[in-house]
């Protein structure tokens, strides 16, 4: 295959993603990963198209391919954001919790610079705040549709860098 008509598939996927239309994206997609050497983000992607289908089990198969090595601080947060829900969707809670504290400890490196203690569902240290002691604890909430669109808007401002820098 060549490098415009991949290119031009890629786009064309991306546009499907954009306005809501998974599965010509998740053929588009399936179509560039048996077609070509797939970068990790198309990986991740085909991956997304796959769980916003509801095929949890071949979404999982396809992002065990993927080599972290290849993704960015921002990808891996991603990555992990995904298979936190998919494992979610699957009633696999423990691995989902095991996912989405991933995704936080990224999300605070990501952002702050250093990671923070996150634990989902579980206290945390307790804080002294003007001589008195509190306990704070973080729940979180199992990922709903706006994590989804914040994942797909990551895909999508990777795929626009990309398709700018050219």
């Amino acid at each position: 295959m060549k490098d415009e008509d991949k290119d031009f598939l890629e786009l064309l996927g991306y546009l499907y993603l954009q306005y809501g239309k998974h599965d010509p994206a998740r053929v588009i997609y399936h179509t560039l990963c048996e077609l070509s050497n797939p970068t990790a983000i198309m990986l991740l992607t085909y991956a997304y198209c796959l769980a916003a289908d509801g095929s949890y089990a071949m979404a999982l198969h396809e992002m065990d391919k993927i080599s972290m090595e290849e993704l960015s601080l921002q990808e891996r947060s991603g990555f992990h954001l995904l298979r936190g829900n998919i494992f979610w969707h699957m009633h696999r809670d423990r691995e989902a919790r095991a996912e989405l504290q991933h995704f936080l400890k990224l999300e605070q490196l990501r952002t702050h610079g250093q990671p923070r203690p996150a634990v989902i569902g579980q206290n945390i240290k307790p804080l002294v705040v003007d001589g008195v002691e509190r306990v704070v604890s973080l729940r979180v909430r199992p990922p709903d549709e706006g994590l989804w669109k914040k994942f797909l808007r990551f895909i999508a401002r990777k795929e626009l860098n990309r398709e700018l820098s050219r």
